[in-house]
């Protein structure tokens, strides 16, 4: 199936009636005129996002490869992926992760910074995302910055990462307002399109939130999709995962007339919907193909690595005085000593002697064990 969302169209007036509603609402929960409330609330909101847009959008120029000692692309996509494990870590929602990553591509589109300086820049970026959200939410931050620096393992201080939290929140003029990064247009945008396809009453069109939020996770940890515009973005996520669904529902009605169900000739209508959209958030043509095209190739980069096995070995490394705390004392065998029987004579005693031990200062960076025989304590 082909996306035709960019060609704008001129049969869609019955979309944009007032009265849409969103699928998941009851028949008679709402009025007439709550549904009206809630569509002027939504195209308020549209209206502010597309002013705030140009303000939280990042313009980042990255070298492929750093030859003068410039961060490259390779450095940035590491700290976006080294932001999604502490979110993973840690629990956290998907808008820190989202803000996170916003907020590191802005500040180095502002600020030329060292590779160095990354580790601290990325942990900094988070704490301040968190620090957002609980303010937005109302709520207690759950993460101290303590535990953060020691899981990130960026080799800085809880003392650093809050100075360089405050030098971010200078340079990006945080104090005004929260960010409107990638994910409130996703929001936005799906609730639009939901409520154009109640207004068509295709109830078998779900587009859940959380394969969405999964889909611009992948897409906002690649470097390529940095400078395309949040609302093209978003609009692009929203579309692939409907056409997914279509594509899904077009296969269950080939296989059994019976058991599947047959696509609506109604639900192609939200493409010129899409249009509308374009339309309205001036998006072009070229800009909303190459958008499409970059997210297209990322998630099946993404897929593809998926589904492909694992065979890279674990490697536990240990620093020297962590085998200290391990072995303790030099008094470790892998051998037990041999007891010889005396029947007779009692005061002779053989001597027990040791074999096969390993002290903690002939070998510091071994691997520990070794032997497959457990150690066993003897005394001499």
């Amino acid at each position: 199936m082909r996306c035709r969302f960019t060609l704008r169209s001129r049969r869609s007036s019955t979309m944009l009636r007032s009265g849409a509603r969103h699928p998941d609402a009851d028949e008679g929960a709402s009025t007439s005129g709550e549904r009206d409330c809630r569509t002027r609330q939504l195209h308020a909101t549209l209206a502010e996002y597309l002013q705030l847009e140009h303000k939280f959008q990042p313009k980042l120029c990255l070298p492929a490869n750093g030859e003068n000692g410039e961060v490259t692309t390779g450095a940035r996509d590491g700290a976006a992926h080294v932001l999604r494990c502490l979110k993973v870590w840690f629990d956290l929602p998907a808008d820190v992760l989202i803000s996170a990553i916003n907020l590191f591509d802005r500040f180095l589109t502002k600020m030329k910074v060292r590779p160095c300086h990354i580790p601290c820049i990325t942990v900094s970026c988070m704490n301040i995302a968190m620090d957002e959200h609980a303010a937005v939410t109302k709520t207690s931050r759950k993460v101290t910055v303590e535990e953060l620096v020691s899981v990130s393992q960026s080799a800085c201080t809880a003392g650093d990462v809050a100075r360089m939290s405050r030098v971010i929140a200078d340079k990006l003029s945080l104090a005004e307002r929260c960010s409107v990064t990638a994910i409130h247009w996703l929001r936005l945008l799906r609730t639009l399109v939901a409520r154009a396809a109640a207004e068509l009453q295709l109830r078998a069109l779900v587009l859940p939130e959380s394969e969405l939020i999964n889909l611009l996770e992948i897409a906002v940890c690649d470097a390529g999709c940095v400078n395309s515009r949040t609302s093209e973005l978003a609009l692009v996520l929203v579309y692939h995962q409907l056409e997914k669904e279509l594509v899904e529902l077009s296969r269950a009605a080939a296989e059994g007339a019976g058991e599947g169900q047959a696509v609506p000739e109604d639900a192609y209508y939200l493409y010129e919907f899409a249009a509308q959209l374009q339309a309205h958030c001036h998006m072009t043509d070229a800009s909303l193909v190459s958008a499409r095209n970059l997210v297209r190739g990322v998630i099946s980069r993404y897929e593809a690595r998926q589904a492909a096995p694992q065979r890279q070995r674990l490697v536990w490394r240990l620093s020297e005085r962590t085998l200290k705390v391990l072995r303790p004392t030099d008094r470790l065998t892998s051998l037990l000593p041999t007891i010889e029987e005396q029947h007779f004579a009692v005061d002779v005693t053989p001597k027990r002697t040791r074999s096969g031990s390993e002290s903690s200062e002939s070998e510091e960076t071994s691997d520990w064990p070794r032997s497959p025989v457990l150690p066993v304590y003897c005394d001499n």
